[in-house]
């Protein structure tokens, strides 16, 4: 289990510096910081998606995540404004129940949940249900000031699965939480992972343009 200082991860960075990006590009850098959870049953694939996404490799076999296990991925966003550079400081939670008590604790302080499924296990979209109720314990869920994301793992494997998960049964869940942001996504080819964090850095600066407005 990497440790991480609550008191460092949870400070909002958003300062607007007198530097710039590049001779070509004037505009001021700002900085955004901010803390995204990862959540989903033990073997959707959260922890393979991040590797995707902040390493840009496959792995194909990790690790039992203990607790909770970080990554952090950066990226340059430029907007009207700012040069905005966004780190993303990724908790990637044990899906394991003997470990979910401690996670309302984790929680606090995230301004953005990605809930991940199997697109072809049902039962790991039934069990985003209880990973609801974690949210809740924790202070975070139905919280307009945070971003919400659905996610269909594994979709490389949907093509050929009998077992694959209908639209109709994601949209039920989209619909009774209120989730309009849904990727599906596959940690082997990569199709999809983008889409998602970069929707996700995206949204991180509209709260923070909010805010400063």
């Amino acid at each position: 289990m990497m440790v991480y200082d609550n008191k460092i991860e949870e400070k909002k960075m958003i300062s607007t510096t007198n530097q710039t990006a590049s001779s070509e590009n004037p505009k001021p850098i700002r900085k955004v910081q901010k803390k995204v959870i990862v959540i989903g049953e033990g073997g959707v694939g959260k922890t393979t998606l991040l590797h995707r996404s902040v390493s840009k490799v496959f792995v194909d076999s990790t690790k039992m995540t203990i607790g909770a296990d970080f990554f952090m991925k950066k990226m340059d966003k430029i907007d009207e404004k700012y040069v905005n550079q966004v780190s993303l400081l990724l908790w990637d939670f044990a899906g394991q129940e003997r470990f979910r008590f401690v996670l309302k604790d984790y929680v606090r302080g995230a301004e953005a949940v990605v809930l991940c499924f199997d697109l072809v296990r049902y039962a790991t979209l039934k069990k985003l249900y209880e990973w609801v109720d974690v949210l809740k314990e924790g202070g975070v869920w139905g919280k307009d000031n945070i971003r919400f994301f659905l996610v269909g793992t594994k979709k490389d494997l949907v093509e050929n699965s009998t077992s694959a998960i209908t639209q109709d049964q994601i949209d039920l869940f989209k619909n009774e939480f209120n989730i309009d942001l849904f990727f599906e996504t596959s940690a082997l080819n990569s199709n999809g992972v983008e889409d998602l964090f970069n929707q996700v850095a995206d949204s991180m600066i509209e709260i923070d343009n909010a805010k400063l407005s």
